[in-house]
């Protein structure tokens, strides 16, 4: 039977013209939405020009019967 492992997460912030403010990897794929958002908004507060779009990745490996990825 085949599973699902997650790598990794990672969160990109971007502002209103869809540049860029700042990635983060490495984050872990069970945090809460709530402390995600609270990141999100620290990140806001630290950039001072506005809200950010905000999106968490989750990458996931696909393991089949000979555990291979």
């Amino acid at each position: 039977m085949a599973i699902f492992e997650t790598a990794f997460a990672s969160i990109r912030l971007t502002n209103e013209e869809r540049k860029s403010i700042c990635s983060v990897t490495n984050v872990s794929p069970t945090v809460s939405a709530e402390t995600a958002a609270a990141f999100v908004s620290a990140i806001e507060t630290l950039y001072n020009n506005g809200e950010c779009n905000a999106r968490m990745s989750i990458v996931r490996n696909i393991v089949r019967n000979g555990g291979n990825a």
